[in-house]
């Protein structure tokens, strides 16, 4: 908008100068007294005209401009945020319809916005990454699994400090219900604590990507999983119940509508506690059991 302003100044000012120009040019050879304001406002009429019709293909080659520099910068966004570079590879068409909405945003945006206008973006590829991370844990490699896990760990802490309900926002994210929780969970992340879960999510997808693994199957995977529940069954127990009400928050976890029936404090500090439980899983076998229990979420 702003070059189109200063284009429709330019036209009238140039006009406007020409009138004059030929009225003083006028006062000794073609135009006298009146005629020479008659002479400025015709060229102002005129130079409005071609202006007026010029206007259209200015406007359409002025936001194809904007729009090509918007693109450009979309482009450089993608390329240099690991996050969004992660999310291209894993989730072509999710990744590219936020390149797209990005790059009309930005060729709206005046230039004071346009730091707005990407943070928004960034916040919603999070939104999309943290979702895709869960489906796609089975294949990502046992460093990314431990990693996320941690990095969940740190959120769901930092969270239960503030609001314990924004934990049901982490905890299921890819929950339609759940969405408003979500990203309001994200935004209370601190630099730190949401800079470690970008990279974890980021490590979890190029992983799942780049070399995946195969799935962990049962058997061996479910009877370790088996072993870090007896073993720490009586703490859970301690801390939150029988084995019924423990039953209850295994299915919270699990299930998004049963989360509503648990009070978030409670689900949030148990949704730790089992997490500390995975990673003090041995070496071995903690890759495979946070893959196979956290990707099946």
């Amino acid at each position: 908008m702003t070059l189109e302003y200063l284009l429709w100044s330019a036209l009238l000012a140039l006009a406007a100068l020409a009138g004059l120009g030929t009225a003083w040019w006028g006062r000794s050879r073609f135009v006298r007294g009146r005629r020479a304001m008659l002479a400025v406002g015709a060229f102002l009429v005129v130079g409005a005209a071609g202006g007026y019709l010029a206007h259209g293909p200015v406007a359409a080659l002025l936001a194809e401009h904007r729009l090509a520099s918007a693109t450009a910068r979309a482009d450089e966004i993608f390329h240099t945020d690991g996050l969004l570079r992660a999310l291209a590879q894993a989730e072509p068409e999710r990744a590219g319809a936020l390149h797209a909405r990005l790059a009309i945003a930005l060729a709206h945006a005046d230039k004071g916005e346009a730091p707005g206008v990407e943070r928004r973006i960034r916040n919603e590829a999070l939104r999309e990454a943290l979702a895709t991370a869960f489906a796609r844990l089975p294949n990502a490699s046992d460093e990314a699994a431990a990693r996320l896990a941690q990095a969940l760990l740190n959120a769901l802490q930092a969270l239960q400090a503030t609001d314990s309900l924004l934990c049901l926002g982490l905890l299921h994210p890819a929950s339609e219900t759940d969405a408003p929780l979500t990203e309001n969970a994200l935004a209370r992340l601190k630099d730190g604590v949401r800079k470690d879960l970008e990279s974890a999510l980021a490590l979890t997808l190029a992983s799942s990507v780049i070399r995946p693994h195969a799935a962990p199957l049962p058997g061996k995977t479910d009877a370790a999983l088996a072993d870090m529940f007896t073993e720490n069954l009586s703490e859970f127990q301690k801390a939150y119940g029988n084995p019924k009400q423990v039953d209850a928050l295994f299915e919270a976890l699990a299930e998004p509508e049963h989360a509503r029936a648990i009070a978030p404090e409670m689900l949030c500090g148990f949704a730790q506690d089992l997490l500390r439980a995975l990673l003090r899983m041995p070496p071995d076998e903690r890759g495979p059991g946070l893959r196979r229990l956290l990707g099946s979420g």
